[in-house]
């Protein structure tokens, strides 16, 4: 079995053709490396994508995990990307989430979801689905899946609460990527460990008020769980710093947990965000996500401040609600 991981941060296709056009066949691409595309399958090559972020419905959409490994369960996947009579793939990401770890996982353990899966992987992957769809809201309580799982990506959750994602290469993403799958098998086998689940978050928002009135709070997360505890405390939609870098640079998430507040629109509060962010949005960088969950540029991340990113949201919200 050959899978080639080929995972960098600055990896970006600005749609199908551009990746069709710069990659080799034999090549699929996961979880948003190929911008505003949806999973795509082309027999011819064979070429493939798994995405679940670009105008998608979350509920109505699996997650890139869950996606590929029903293709590798179903059939048809492994035989069209084998050469002789070994899976042969290419897989292109360019960050290192639990989804993106997750399908390069299930890629390198074909077999055993095809030949001897057992219950830990149907479990396993059925809740990381369930998770990165509800964007972490899903209601799972301090189960001990849950405390294996904080194990399983602990090398991706450091980096991202300690801020070192920004200081990865292509190589450290790659070592990382590595390391939580070496940390599935184990977990897989029977072995592996746990952490207890700690959910720290803050409140950052200069008018709170405002938020509260327009239905949602500005936070910051601290650790992999912080979205558990918000949930429980009755955080339902919120924005929520994750990173800073030199130079003023943020990285964001806008989360609701369901779709059934039309007045808080991300399509429209990205539109507005995009605007203020200027020349820095091009189409391979900018804001975007789903209709529940999205972000800033990935490629740059943010040059607008906390508070101008509040006063968007909140004026985005209110032109919505005007209009009713």
């Amino acid at each position: 079995m050959a899978v080639i991981l080929k995972a960098d941060p600055l990896f970006s296709f600005v749609n199908k053709q551009d990746f069709l056009d710069r990659v080799n066949p034999y090549s699929i691409a996961v979880d948003g490396v190929i911008k505003g595309e949806q999973t795509f399958r082309m027999p011819e090559g064979p070429y493939a994508n798994f995405d679940h972020h670009y105008g998608s419905d979350d509920i109505a959409t699996r997650s890139s995990f869950m996606q590929l490994y029903l293709e590798i369960k179903q059939g048809g996947f492994v035989e069209k990307f084998s050469r002789d009579g070994r899976l042969s793939v290419k897989m292109y990401a360019n960050h290192g989430d639990e989804d993106v770890n997750g399908c390069y996982w299930a890629l390198k353990n074909a077999d055993k979801i095809i030949n001897n899966e057992n219950e830990r992987i149907r479990t396993f992957v059925d809740l990381c689905d369930k998770l990165d769809t509800t964007a972490g809201s899903f209601k799972t309580g301090d189960t001990a899946l849950r405390r294996r799982m904080a194990w399983m990506f602990k090398p991706y959750h450091d980096a991202r609460y300690r801020n070192r994602l920004r200081k990865m290469n292509g190589e450290r993403l790659k070592r990382m990527i590595r390391k939580i799958e070496g940390r599935i098998s184990e977990y897989v086998a029977g072995d592996g460990g746990e952490i207890r689940l700690r959910g720290g978050y803050e409140i950052i928002g200069t008018d709170n008020e405002r938020n509260e009135r327009n239905g949602w709070t500005f936070t910051r997360e601290h650790s992999a769980a912080s979205r558990m505890v918000m949930y429980l405390d009755g955080i339902n939609t919120f924005a929520s710093l994750v990173g800073t870098k030199k130079g003023g640079w943020n990285s964001y998430v806008i989360i609701k947990k369901t779709g059934w507040d039309t007045d808080f629109c991300l399509s429209d509060i990205f539109d507005r965000l995009n605007e203020a962010e200027g020349s820095i949005i091009n189409s391979s960088n900018f804001w975007g996500g789903t209709n529940m969950r999205g972000g800033s540029p990935m490629q740059s991340w943010s040059r607008l401040k906390p508070q101008t990113v509040e006063d968007i949201i909140n004026e985005s919200v209110e032109k919505r609600k005007n209009k009713l």
